[in-house]
Parts: C-alpha cells; sequence; structure tokens
C-alpha cells in the first residue's frame, strides 16, 4: 500500500493570483456601489455591469486590472452625468 498523496500547504499560483483577484472585485462593488463586479479567470479580466434600475443594456465593462476597471467605472459614471444633466432632444 503506497502512502497518500501529501497535502499542498499552498494553493496553485493561478488558484492564489484569482483569489486576490475575487477580492479586488469585491472592494470595486463595495467602492462602486451602483456596479456589479466580477473576476472571469478564464478570461483574467474583470467584468463590471451598471446595477442601476433603467439602465441601458449596452454598459457593461471590461479591464485586465482592478486599477483599470476602477477608471472605466469612474469615467461612466461621470458620463452617465453629465447625459443626466442635459435637457432632453426635441425630434423635428
Amino acid at each position: 500500500m503506497s502512502p497518500a498523496p501529501a497535502l499542498q500547504a499552498q494553493p496553485a499560483p493561478e488558484t492564489a493570483a484569482d483569489a486576490e483577484c475575487w477580492r479586488e472585485a469585491a472592494r470595486l462593488r463595495r467602492e462602486h456601489r451602483g456596479w456589479i463586479v466580477i473576476w472571469l479567470a478564464p478570461d483574467h479580466c474583470y467584468r463590471a455591469y451598471r446595477r442601476t434600475p433603467g439602465a441601458r443594456r449596452d454598459t457593461a465593462l471590461s479591464a485586465p486590472t482592478a486599477r483599470d476597471m476602477a477608471k472605466q467605472i469612474t469615467q461612466a459614471d461621470k458620463a452617465a452625468a453629465r447625459r443626466a444633466r442635459q435637457p432632453p432632444r426635441r425630434h423635428q
């Protein structure tokens, strides 16, 4: 009878890196409450979707780093605020 395989003390590098990315996604969700932010491990990127009622369906962002995702969310929020301040267009 052979001995049982030894348990790994630390996860594989990809698993540890993904765990850190999931923590960053959770941090982004806390900092940007109006967004759903997830880490897509197979694609190695963050994805964010606006969660406000009536949000456009095409409001989806993708970025390779948490820092890039935070910048995109901030830019999208600023653009939405500018659109909200503009008077509605009249069609003639």
